[in-house]
């Protein structure tokens, strides 16, 4: 049993946790939730020992603490599995996973990784490097590494961001068996109402820094959204702009392009995006639509064929000639490709826009704060953000006169109140001409704001489905093979 008692955690002014107790009993499914910024990840720092409380007490196996290390905390078989995976990019699979273990050689590493990835359905080549796999890969790892340490509490940071929906139901069984015949206690720190409804034993709803209420079966949806968001919740989604007759010229053109990456290559490939588009990407983990984004913006090779945009072809992809060409990608893997840990946001702010160097702070209000609701000092950190807070930054750093957006999961780490908010801003500078190419793990997201869905399929685009034929039953068929003839009829 853990006890949490009177948890205070302050940032100047700021009260990330206020007087929160709670207790977490062994053998129990507890879901975490509450919009951005309201101290949950705080608070398991707390327990997992990465941030010191400003006061309070933490129980554990009958011992009381004023607060906790990582390594006093992993003692007490206490692990978190981080929304940015706490790993090492460069070292291999077994070595990463080695950390924090006892001596072993690497024969034993590997057959250990091996029985625990049978658990879970995972595949993993030993001496890939970390910086290879997906986000969603290096979570599955990274959870394989706790439990080979001993975890017996593991909190669980937005898990399924970037996992295929087959890995979802691998792990959501995984953890109803750590907790049912192992008498684990999970905690799952989630934005997906869904997931909480669906696996958890009691709801702790946290806002503003206070937990606000503990909620337990029988669910009631509605009341679970109202205590989140208060008696003005909005609950109904912003979906894409009407369908549009786009008889624009292309904005986007590949003719005969191949993509290599460290993993794998694609193609040759056909694709056109015209201004105004949102397309979607569908796809397995692994099906390529990762490697089609950062192909695009010139993060990977494109051996083969030519690029088109607005008009300029191009034999190469540069990613720096691409960025001034008016290319921004926005990755899912924040703090490693797209943000600074050690700089402030006020810094971002700076390097993003230098022409706004005189009145920087007033921009920072409008841009950041008024914009997206990053409510956070402009010298803090980057590292020291929530990871729905890095989104919201790492958004408000989008220049406005990007053409061309390639996103990969632009909702990461939000509430449902900030993805709206998120989709309200995307469809306006689609609506003003920019091009929209986006890829998420959630198949209701693309679904609901695509123009069209690109569905990958075993490295290759499948299919080209327009909005109305775009059903999640159509679209997963394609996902798991079925040719598009077949689902789609003739006229693909």
């Amino acid at each position: 049993m853990i006890v949490l008692q009177d948890i205070h955690k302050h940032y100047g002014r700021v009260r990330a946790n206020d007087g929160i107790s709670l207790t977490l009993e062994p053998g129990h499914i507890y879901a975490l939730v509450g919009e951005n910024g309201a101290g949950k990840s705080t608070l398991m720092r707390v327990l997992a020992g990465h941030t010191r409380p400003t006061s309070g007490t933490i129980g554990l196996g009958g011992h009381t603490v004023a607060h906790l290390t990582p390594t006093l905390a992993r003692e007490h078989g206490v692990g978190m599995l981080y929304q940015d995976p706490l790993d090492f990019p460069a070292m291999p699979v077994w070595e990463n996973f080695q950390l924090g273990a006892p001596k072993r050689t690497k024969g034993q590493v590997i057959d250990v990784i091996g029985e625990l990835s049978y658990r879970l359905d995972a595949c993993f080549l030993p001496d890939e490097t970390v910086s290879s796999l997906t986000v969603g890969e290096r979570q599955l790892l990274e959870l394989l590494r706790l439990l080979d340490l001993g975890a017996t509490t593991l909190i669980l940071d937005e898990p399924t961001t970037g996992i295929t929906p087959e890995q979802k139901r691998d792990l959501f069984n995984l953890l109803m068996k750590l907790a049912r015949e192992e008498n684990h206690t999970i905690v799952l720190v989630t934005h997906k109402l869904s997931e909480a409804l669906e696996m958890a034993d009691a709801i702790l709803v946290m806002r503003q820094g206070a937990l606000v209420a503990t909620l337990t079966p029988p669910y009631d949806g509605r009341e679970l959204v109202r205590r989140m968001f208060g008696e003005a919740a909005e609950t109904q989604p912003v979906s894409a702009p009407e369908p549009t007759e786009f008889n624009a010229s292309p904005r986007l053109r590949l003719d005969s392009v191949t993509l290599a990456g460290p993993k794998y290559s694609m193609g040759p490939m056909n694709f056109s995006a015209r201004p105004g588009e949102c397309i979607g990407l569908a796809g397995l983990d692994g099906s390529g639509q990762e490697l089609f984004l950062r192909g695009l913006c010139g993060l990977d090779r494109m051996p083969g064929g030519t690029l088109t945009l607005d008009g300029r072809t191009y034999t190469t992809n540069d990613f720096a000639t691409l960025r001034r060409a008016g290319v921004h990608f926005v990755p899912a893997d924040r703090l490693a490709m797209a943000l600074f840990p050690a700089l402030t946001l006020r810094q971002h702010v700076a390097l993003a826009f230098p022409e706004r160097a005189n009145g920087l702070d007033a921009f920072y209000q409008s841009q950041c704060v008024e914009r997206f609701n990053l409510r956070a000092h402009p010298d803090t950190r980057a590292d020291e953000l929530s990871g729905g807070n890095q989104q919201r930054l790492l958004l408000s750093l989008i220049p406005d006169n990007a053409a061309l957006l390639l996103m990969e999961h632009p909702t990461r780490g939000l509430d449902a109140g900030s993805a709206r908010q998120v989709w309200s801003h995307l469809n306006d500078r689609c609506r003003a001409g920019a091009t929209l190419i986006f890829f998420s793990p959630d198949l209701d997201e693309v679904l609901e704001h695509s123009h069209r869905v690109a569905v990958f399929y075993d490295r290759a685009i499948a299919a080209m489905v327009d909005r109305a034929q775009a059903t999640t039953e159509a679209v997963g068929a394609l996902m798991a093979g079925k040719h598009p003839d077949e689902i789609l009829g003739g006229g693909q």
